[in-house]
């Protein structure tokens, strides 16, 4: 449900923000007044194209933010929970335009793309009157639509799982007659990776310790340089450390026969430890000088020996520390191609046996969706004479895709197809001129499948346009009746609609010596009943009006 819709320096528009109620909501005002420009902007907020003329003149940026609130289990919920967008219940889309020609777009205060944006908006909000195929004049959710008014969805998932299983074993057996073709060859691959893994003969961790050596070797004169230089302080007559050790001992046998004060013990203790640690030093230097003799052709043996490796790894397209490892995972590779080519004539008969049960599964999947279809189709129908639609005829099209095309949803293309007069020609929903007709159109539909789709805030811009009498009163009720199960804004000039509304916004426009600006006010039941009557009387309001306005408004 939408909540709230605050606009900044759009068009007319300085600063507007609009609460929103469950229900029915009604936008009126003179032509002119800025109801258009609050349809713009909400189209805005959801992702269409930023249009730098929609900044209000003298501003730098123009800017729309609409607030959402989302049910606990609504779909939308699991994908920003999944692109770490989620914040409770809460869908806050934030998008502002620049003078510079840039546009950025905000989900939860975080930045996203005008891409994504749409994709999120079109979840939450359908527009119909601003010539915006979207929603149910997507065709590329007819299917969907479909299936879910028929409510068949234990059926269509056996259909899913029944191509998953078939399109997997497809794979596999793709895979074992490929092999089976290049079997000799590819076996003769293998065999030679292995054969140049054990004339290797890599232990592991080899190529870190010969990198570890060689890094050493390259800087053996400075490193041993230095290691001699310590060595000999540490090790020699008279050392530093020889020195240390003699008065080390006598301070300590000088502790042991008296009373000392504390800090001479830590003393002790302090050298002692740099006694221990010299020594380890001392010992840690030979080990060094022992192993680490440098010998030019050790250093070539070890330069070879990485060659060796780091080319073989090339090769093979593994990391080097892997070929140890690898000629185990080749032979169990090896294992299994011979069990798949035995095996390739009962995977063929298993894949053969599960084509028959997923072609089954779309059989009878077509068959339900034909039954729902005339069902959608008569109750739509129905809907239509009401609302001024006469002639008007929908149909849903069922035809067979191309049988490479057979997918988890079946064999079946799904067309929403219309034909709004006589003697016209049929066409694709989507394809049809945006206007009244086609606004009230998108209202039968919508409420024969208000009890079948997920929730969304819908908008009528031009549902009642052409239409006075029986038929405005028809539009109201449908509009209303539409509003039990979600949201609906309209923009309206006629008191059957604007009667039925839980909220009411009138749009206007003022002007002053220095510029013009659109606002709008929520109106009261009085005010209501105000805004009724002039839709009626015109701007001079009379006192008959006002009591068909009143009538109106305690009727709805």
């Amino acid at each position: 449900m939408l909540k709230n819709i605050f606009i900044k320096n759009i068009v007319l528009i300085e600063k507007l923000n609009i609460k929103l109620e469950k229900g029915l909501i009604i936008f009126s005002g003179e032509t002119g007044a800025g109801k258009s420009i609050i349809l713009t902007s909400i189209s805005l907020a959801i992702g269409k194209r930023a249009d730098l003329s929609l900044i209000r003149k003298g501003e730098e940026e123009g800017s729309v933010v609409v607030e959402f609130e989302v049910s606990k289990n609504y779909p939308l919920l699991a994908k920003l929970k999944k692109d770490s967008l989620e914040n409770d219940n809460q869908l806050l889309i934030r998008r502002t335009i620049n003078k510079d020609g840039k546009s950025k777009a905000f989900i939860n205060d975080n930045p996203v793309t005008v891409k994504y944006l749409q994709e999120i908006g079109n979840q939450v909000i359908e527009i119909h009157g601003q010539n915006e195929k979207v929603g149910l004049l997507d065709p590329s959710t007819h299917l969907r639509i479909m299936d879910r008014f028929g409510k068949y969805g234990l059926l269509k998932e056996k259909t899913k799982n029944a191509y998953e299983a078939y399109t997997k074993l497809q794979k596999i057996y793709e895979t074992a007659i490929e092999i089976d073709k290049n079997k000799i060859s590819y076996i003769e691959q293998l065999k030679n990776k292995i054969n140049l893994i054990n004339a290797l003969n890599m232990k592991d961790k080899e190529e870190e310790d010969l990198l570890k050596k060689r890094n050493l070797m390259s800087e053996y004169d400075k490193v041993f340089s230095c290691i001699n230089e310590i060595f000999l302080i540490l090790s020699e007559e008279n050392s530093f450390l020889s020195k240390l050790s003699t008065n080390s001992v006598k301070l300590e046998n000088i502790a042991s026969n008296s009373n000392t004060i504390d800090e001479i013990n830590t003393i002790i203790q302090s050298l002692n430890n740099v006694l221990i640690e010299s020594k380890e030093i001392i010992a840690g230097i030979n080990n060094i000088k022992e192993n680490y003799n440098f010998d030019q052709k050790e250093l070539e043996f070890i330069e070879e020996r990485l060659f060796d490796i780091h080319n073989l790894a090339k090769k093979l397209g593994v990391q080097a520390s892997d070929i140890p490892k690898l000629s185990e995972s080749i032979s169990v590779e090896l294992e299994s191609i011979e069990k798949n080519i035995d095996n390739i004539e009962k995977i063929k008969e298993k894949l053969d046996s599960t084509r028959l049960f997923y072609d089954k599964c779309c059989k009878e999947l077509s068959l339900v969706r034909k039954e729902a279809a005339v069902m959608l189709q008569d109750n739509v129908n129905s809907e239509l004479e009401p609302l001024k639609l006469i002639d008007a005829k929908f149909r849903v099209e069922i035809t067979q895709k191309n049988l490479e095309k057979f997918n988890a949803d079946g064999a079946d293309n799904i067309k929403f197809l219309v034909k709004l007069n006589k003697g016209a020609n049929e066409g694709e929903i989507h394809k049809i001129s945006s206007g009244g007709e086609l606004s009230r159109l998108m209202l039968a539909l919508n409420l024969v499948l208000s009890g079948s789709l997920n929730r969304k805030t819908i908008i009528f811009d031009e549902v009642d346009a052409g239409v006075s009498g029986a038929v405005a009163n028809a539009v109201g009720v449908r509009l209303q009746t539409l509003s039990n199960f979600q949201q609906v804004l309209v923009v309206t000039h006629l008191p059957q609609v604007a009667s039925r509304g839980t909220q009411h916004f009138r749009s206007f426009k003022n002007s002053t010596n220095d510029y013009t600006y659109t606002g709008i006010t929520e109106l009261n039941y009085d005010d209501r009943v105000e805004e009724i009557a002039k839709m009626m009387s015109g701007e001079k309001i009379t006192h008959e009006a006002k009591i068909m306005a009143n009538k109106l408004m305690e009727n709805s």
